[in-house]
């Protein structure tokens, strides 16, 4: 009986091989002259196996001969890893990958249920738990853990699969794809130390990808005040001051025209709340393949542009009450003449290029009263001696002054009687000395025609 249930079973199989369009099941009844229902119940059978497909067209049922790929074959060729599982999760049959990932020989493997599975070199407890009759037509991805070599990871697929004796299973098909994984996560994690890095500067920052944005971070959108919605839709110029426009405008041309030359740019910008803010624009390009990429990075130097704006007016009243001072002023910092006023200038008959050019004891000519003249531009020692050894008594911020008295030549060769004070400060590791100089020839002068009036009245007494 099973002989002539298996031989009509054949005849089924060949007769549709000789029609591949598919026959019903009148027609296969009629060609084989047996009886429709004992047709059908064939039919249902070689379906159930797997060995013959259905199409139905309206009411009728076309029958054709499944083109199955033998397992064997697919085990025996394929690149990924199989193994079939009956109905009890038992191994029916496994590839060489299979085996050589799990270090195991196929007497080990075959027979066994999938949950008593050990392998001596691979973790596969992930295996066993994504193979379960509740996930068993997913797609997923497991992970296994080679001793000495990592992470080995792979997308499962869960076939549905029918036998020839009309048993179900499971097809597990393990396609690797450990490489694409880690480059996609190191991507992922270059992407984050990058967005981590991005997002905490202190700097704005806009990526941009053939002139459009592509990425700007959160500074961005706290220099200016606006969101990154306001920004995308309002036109750049917009946040420039009217008096800065035609500049700024002028020099995005600039960088325009030559996309892949680094440029810089300062301006100031209206923030949403109508605050001026003072910005400093660097511009990179790189290009890669088709695309240019732009980083434009912004840092907001208001503060900085505030101070050297003090900084500035400090200077500007500095000079403004140093040039207008009786007393001539040398301002030397690290024995160099850094300053000098107008009033030094007109004492010494030597101009700010000259005094900061020859210094301090190269300008200054001294004079010894008592013993006439000195050589012209020379200092006598005994003086030279005298000023170095004052100026460095001086202690920085102490309020003491040193004082001398002395006779100089100006550049003219007239000489004058000068006083002066000196004092000094610090900042950081620069010294700062201050030598005021009043010229006190007038005053000499008479001191002089006062002791020579005493002198004479004392010589007539005798």
């Amino acid at each position: 009986m099973m002989q002539d249930y298996q031989q009509e079973l054949g005849a089924i199989r060949q007769l549709l091989k000789k029609n591949p369009n598919g026959m019903s099941v009148t027609d296969i009844s009629r060609a084989l002259k047996k009886n429709k229902n004992t047709i059908g119940r064939y039919l249902d059978i070689l379906l159930i196996s797997g060995q013959v497909d259905m199409r139905t067209y309206g009411m009728a049922k076309v029958y054709t001969l499944s083109q199955r790929v033998p397992l064997s074959a697919m085990l025996s060729y394929s690149k990924e890893l199989i193994m079939v599982l009956d109905n009890e999760f038992r191994i029916i049959d496994i590839n060489t990958n299979f085996l050589a990932l799990l270090h195991l020989s196929r007497e080990e493997a075959v027979g066994k249920n999938i949950s008593f599975l050990q392998s001596p070199e691979v973790d596969v407890h992930e295996l066993l738990e994504s193979v379960s009759k509740e996930r068993k037509e997913a797609e997923t991805t497991v992970t296994f853990l080679v001793k000495g070599k990592g992470e080995r990871i792979f997308h499962q697929k869960c076939i549905p699969t029918v036998f020839d004796d009309g048993g179900k299973g499971i097809t597990l098909i393990l396609e690797d794809v450990t490489e694409r994984i880690l480059a996609e996560r190191e991507i992922r994690e270059s992407e984050e130390r990058f967005r981590m890095m991005a997002e905490n500067i202190r700097d704005g920052l806009i990526i941009l990808e053939n002139g459009k944005t592509m990425y700007a971070n959160h500074r961005i959108a706290e220099i200016t005040g606006y969101s990154f919605k306001e920004l995308w839709a309002m036109n750049t110029l917009s946040i420039i001051p009217q008096e800065c426009r035609d500049e700024v405008t002028w020099r995005i041309r600039d960088i325009e025209s030559h996309p892949e030359t680094p440029s810089d740019l300062k301006m100031w910008v209206i923030r949403k709340d109508g605050e001026k803010r003072f910005v400093y624009v660097r511009i990179n390009a790189v290009r890669h393949g088709t695309i240019l990429y732009n980083f434009v990075i912004f840092t907001d130097i208001t503060e900085l542009k505030n101070q050297e704006a003090k900084v500035c007016e400090s200077e500007q009243r500095f000079r403004m009450m140093a040039e207008n001072i009786q007393d001539g002023l040398i301002i030397v910092e690290n024995d160099k003449v850094v300053y000098t006023n107008h009033r030094i200038n007109k004492i010494s008959g030597y101009s700010d290029k000259e005094m900061m050019t020859m210094g301090l004891h190269g300008t200054i000519v001294v004079e010894d009263v008592s013993g006439g003249m000195a050589d012209a531009g020379l200092i006598p020692l005994s003086e030279k001696t005298k000023i170095e050894e004052i100026v460095k008594s001086v202690q920085p911020d102490s309020g003491v002054p040193g004082e001398f008295r002395i006779w100089i030549r100006r550049k003219d060769g007239i000489p004058r009687f000068i006083h002066g004070k000196v004092t000094a400060a610090r900042r950081g590791s620069v010294t700062s000395t201050y030598i005021t100089i009043a010229d006190i020839t007038d005053f000499a002068e008479r001191e002089n025609a006062l002791r020579q009036r005493i002198d004479a009245l004392q010589d007539l007494l005798r």
